[in-house]
This record gives structure tokens, sequence and C-alpha cells, in this order.
């Protein structure tokens, strides 16, 4: 069951990406401007305006928790889009979580 859990946990990513559609824009994400093009971050994010979002992803990046490591890495980018410390952990944590094509858009920024 653990293999059709993971698959079912990927294609749920899939849906939620819109990889598996037509449409090029997800519903539930936004890009935050034309330069970040390609990377969808969650609009429904709980620590988008949270103080210190970066150091809380890298707290919980060592505890394991890439989805909320995830959150908050995209939290700290919207408030300082050019932070490329930010961005490169994304990348990291992303491609740790498997999720290739999101990865590699925020490796390349």
């Amino acid at each position: 069951t653990e293999f059709w859990d993971k698959m079912q946990a990927e294609w749920e990513e899939m849906a939620r990406r819109n990889w598996i559609s037509e449409n090029q824009e997800a519903p539930g994400q936004v890009t935050i401007s034309t330069i970040e093009k390609g990377y969808y971050f969650h609009t429904d994010n709980p620590f988008k305006d949270w103080p210190g979002a970066f150091e809380e992803g890298l707290k919980k990046m060592k505890e394991g928790d890439l989805p909320v490591t995830i959150l908050y890495l995209e939290a700290a980018i919207l408030q300082e889009p050019n932070d490329a410390e930010a961005w490169q952990f994304l990348g990291i944590t992303q491609a740790e979580n498997e999720n290739e094509q999101a990865a590699i858009v925020a490796l390349q920024r």
C-alpha cells in the first residue's frame, strides 16, 4: 500500500500544479512577477506574512517536514523576491520532495 499511497500523493500534486491539464494557470496558485514566471506559489500559504519565515523554513527543513518547509521558503521569497539563498533552499527542498519542475525553476532563479 505504500507504493499506491505515494502514487496517489504524486497524482494529487500533479493535479494541484495543473500539470495534467491543458490550462497553464493552476487555480490556487499565482506567480509573483514575470521574472519568476514558471514557479507557482501557494496562494493559501498561512505563512505569507510570517516574520522570520526563512529561518523557520530552515528549522522545518532540519526536522524533515518538507511541505511546511516549502511554505515557509515561499513566504520568505514573497517577502524578499531577490533572496538567492531562499530560492536555493526552495529548489533543494522541492527536489527532495520530488517536485522536479518546481525545483528546476527555483534553482534557475
